[in-house]
């Protein structure tokens, strides 16, 4: 019950302070007119997808379901592997569909079957969702991460409360200038969009003289925050811590300082990226991890014989070196060969350009970053007794120059 009515309260304030800032509903720059038809309402979906939460949480504090640990282990493990099914489902009838390759009949059956398999899947999520919030939130507690509240006694609870949803993503337009690898601003847009629609954008921003790119974004921290569903456990768990710690920065300087400037960006992505790997690989080890999934040695001294991550690092140093000598054309040519190139090589990007670098690189710890920032985030939690720790410290930096006054007072202890 403390769950239901604290998730209510926050989603209320979140919602105040979107309307306050106007930001989530009105932004009067050339490219959001040019990319409107294709807006994506976070108000909207946060009131679309929020109530059914709620029933589903109120309906547990009356009714709740008694099952083992371990059955909610394989419900998750089942609920994965069925959204699997259905994403091989729905690209096998798209293909039958584009190649003529079965006949309607076929095609049909096929589409019947879809819509059993979804109607499933959606009668499973609320149930998985949450067995996942309460493991996540269990280990959250153990790292010291719940408050306590005072009411005729005392109560722990996790501020704010874990909670996620299981859902399309949206597609983001990033607008970087040309001449510099920065972010100038982001949309949001809707899941649905043709490759067609997605270029039209983007060439329409580019001739106002900027870079852009529209791309699938990996989750976003609305509230309930939205991730996709994936058989990969181990990101699954990282990325909705990674978006539980957006949620959590949010009332604390660090996160209210998210859009001041690229580094506060960078910074708030990063610490987002360790915190989130971190309880999400407890979390793995704690309910999910079998002895025969170990990776042998032998496996992990397996190099490459194409190392994508160093490519992709001297590709953004070279034209880093290319934008500072001013040399612009140079820069964007020299992308589209190295485009070509690592497509050959078995690496399709659609499109490489100064937006797709400056997007990439707010996570300081990817190659398609220069930004030193990583380093010192890691070396404060090396140097960090716990995770708590971290956190705390971290939260209150509400700038660069402070993050680094923080990383030289550790370094001198």
């Amino acid at each position: 019950m403390w769950k239901l009515l604290i998730t209510i309260a926050l989603v209320v304030l979140i919602l105040l302070s979107a309307i306050i800032g106007s930001q989530l509903i009105v932004k009067d720059n050339d490219w959001d007119k040019i990319a409107s038809a294709y807006s994506f309402n976070i108000i909207r979906w946060e009131f679309e997808n929020l109530f059914s939460k709620w029933i589903y949480s109120a309906e547990q504090v009356f009714h709740p379901c008694e099952i083992s640990e371990t059955e909610r282990i394989q419900l998750v493990k089942d609920y994965l592997c069925l959204d699997y099914e259905i994403d091989l489902l729905e690209a096998s009838i798209n293909r039958d569909k584009a190649e003529g390759t079965a006949s309607s009949q076929e095609i049909d059956m096929l589409e019947e079957q879809l819509l059993y398999l979804r109607a499933d899947r959606e009668e499973r999520e609320s149930q998985v969702e949450d067995i996942i919030e309460g493991q996540i939130s269990s280990v959250m507690a153990d790292e010291g991460l719940t408050k306590t509240l005072k009411l005729g006694g005392e109560a722990e609870f996790l501020f704010p409360p874990l909670d996620f949803e299981f859902d399309d993503l949206p597609n983001v337009l990033i607008v970087s200038p040309r001449h510099e690898i920065t972010i100038v601003d982001t949309t949001v847009l809707i899941p649905d969009m043709s490759l067609e629609e997605i270029i039209e954008i983007e060439e329409g921003v580019e001739e106002l003289g900027f870079s852009a790119l529209i791309l699938r974004i990996g989750g976003i921290a609305t509230y309930p925050s939205i991730v996709p569903a994936t058989t990969s456990i181990e990101y699954l768990l990282s990325k909705i811590a990674h978006e539980w710690m957006h949620h959590y920065l949010f009332f604390r300087p660090l996160g209210r300082n998210y859009w001041s400037n690229y580094d506060m960006t960078t910074i708030n992505e990063t610490v987002a990226d360790i915190v989130g790997n971190e309880i999400g690989m407890l979390v793995y080890e704690r309910y999910y991890a079998d002895e025969e999934e170990e990776v042998t040695s032998s496996e992990v001294d397996v190099k490459p014989e194409f190392d994508f991550n160093k490519e992709m690092r001297q590709i953004r140093l070279t034209v880093d070196q290319y934008l500072a000598s001013g040399e612009l054309e140079d820069a964007e040519q020299y992308m589209e060969e190295k485009r070509q190139y690592l497509a050959d090589n078995g690496y399709y990007i659609r499109r490489l350009n100064q937006a797709y670098f400056a997007f990439h690189g707010t996570y300081a710890d990817a190659p398609t970053s220069v930004s030193p920032i990583g380093e010192q985030l890691r070396v404060l939690r090396e140097r960090s007794q716990s995770l708590e720790d971290f956190i705390d410290a971290v939260s209150g930096v509400s700038s660069y120059e402070e993050l680094l006054k923080l990383v030289d007072r550790v370094n001198e202890d």
